[in-house]
């Protein structure tokens, strides 16, 4: 391989200020894919500007409680680079990437930093493990559409739901949290895998996220042998349409109404602390499964840059060089 390999880590984005949530929240709701309104997609940015400015003061106050910005763009360019140093050591020389669906640095700059570095060539990869046209589909869009303008030829990785090493990261995980629960309910203590939701809609028009998820959860229940233990819940709901249940905190209120006084949370479908994990599940939901009577609530972190987790999206990245003759 004559040039570098550009490996572009796909991921959503948030805001890096309170002062970016509102313009955030309107570029979120502004994707036809996150929200679609087939033939009133008219309507789609005057809507989305009214969403954004409702739920701006609220999610402004989520993030305040997180530290007034989301880690997300410095984890992605953290295991963006961890990608392209396994790379770097299988022969395959490469430099990182992030794009953003919906903050900065967007796809365009992505491409723009590729062009820069005489970067010709690029795999990107994806973030979200299980693959969506509101997560991944979108995302894919817009690389696309920055490659085409900067003459970037572009391969994709479309989802891994159950590669090995990312099911041995999310157990590794699971086994950490357990490990802080009193020794007696270590082996008995319900595992609540809280994925983001979907609207009901998505799924009954053929979006495969619900199928993805349900294979990783499948597979690690298998693995660390759970049994009954294993249930799937979802969170991060918005509008009022129905989405994909159960919702994760009646979930929480069910499991403490049969009398568990100790949980695991695995938020199965994060692979990089956000606000969902950290303020919607280590603080709301907390706080609800405590009042309801669950003592001891232990939340496993995210695959973040687990060595298996890196070493599984290398693979996927590898595969898809060698397939296309790039290496």
């Amino acid at each position: 391989m004559s040039a570098p390999l550009g490996v572009v880590a796909l991921n959503l984005g948030a805001p890096d200020s309170l002062d970016d949530v509102q313009p955030f929240l309107e570029r979120l709701f502004g994707d036809p894919e996150v929200i679609q309104l087939g033939w009133m997609s008219f309507l789609q940015r005057p809507l989305a500007r009214m969403i954004a400015r409702r739920r701006a003061p609220e999610s402004r106050k989520a993030y305040a409680e997180i530290g007034g910005r989301s880690p997300i763009r410095e984890e992605s360019t953290a295991q963006a680079a961890a990608i392209a140093a396994e790379q770097g050591r299988r022969g395959i020389p490469c430099r990182p990437y992030v794009s953003m669906a919906a903050w900065h640095p967007l796809a365009e700059e992505a491409a723009a930093a590729m062009k820069a570095d005489d970067v010709t060539r690029a795999v990107a990869v994806p973030l979200y493990p299980h693959y969506s046209r509101a997560t991944t589909g979108a995302s894919k869009r817009d690389v696309d559409r920055a490659a085409a303008a900067t003459g970037l030829e572009v391969a994709h990785v479309d989802r891994y739901p159950d590669a090995p090493g990312f099911i041995e990261a999310l157990c590794d995980r699971i086994g950490e949290a357990a490990a802080t629960l009193p020794e007696a309910l270590r082996d008995e203590a319900p595992v609540l895998f809280s994925a983001h939701g979907l609207p009901e809609s998505y799924i009954r028009k053929g979006d495969p996220y619900l199928d993805d998820v349900r294979i990783t959860v499948e597979a690690v229940a298998r693995r660390l042998k759970l049994g009954p233990r294993a249930q799937l819940a979802f969170q991060s709901r918005v509008g009022p349409q129905k989405w994909l249940g159960p919702y994760t905190e009646q979930a929480l209120d069910a499991l403490a109404d049969a009398g568990n006084k100790a949980v695991v949370v695995c938020p199965v479908a994060f692979t990089g602390e956000h606000i969902e994990t950290l303020q919607e599940i280590d603080i709301l939901y907390k706080e609800r499964a405590q009042k309801a009577g669950i003592v001891h609530f232990a939340r496993a972190r995210t695959v973040g840059c687990h060595p298996a987790f890196i070493a599984a999206l290398a693979d996927l990245v590898e595969a898809t060089v060698r397939t296309r003759g790039w290496a």
